[in-house]
């Protein structure tokens, strides 16, 4: 949630209300918000190819740590990576994190689909 701010003074009847109304209408769009930024394709791709970098790390036995040896990725970055909903994650990361599993990160520019 956002930061609180601290007043030197009371709110009016009609500031609160306007300020209610306000969270209400925020709180309605955020679904809908999360919901458009979940079905961005770029998102759900590099979501994918995380997903497979922990299968590959999985199906090798190795920890977090192991791949923290042999990457330099702070581990608490790793988990953050494989168990967020919506990763922020550069290509350097990603790079490293596929060397320390054995696999090569490939990047494909296709044309875009029309919204």
């Amino acid at each position: 949630m956002g930061k609180r701010i601290t007043r030197d003074r009371r709110l009016t009847d009609d500031e609160a209300e306007r300020y209610r109304r306000i969270r209400e209408q925020v709180a309605g769009e955020v679904p809908d918000i999360r919901r458009r930024a979940r079905a961005a394709k770029p998102r759900i791709l590099l979501k994918h190819v995380l997903q497979k970098l922990r299968e590959e790390r999985q199906r090798q036995g190795l920890s977090l740590a192991d791949i923290h040896a042999r990457s330099g990725i702070d581990r608490g970055t790793l988990s953050k990576l494989e168990n967020e909903e919506d990763p922020n994650v550069t290509m350097n990361t990603l790079i490293r994190y596929a060397q320390a599993v054995g696999r090569v990160v490939l990047v494909q520019l296709e044309e875009d689909a029309p919204v």
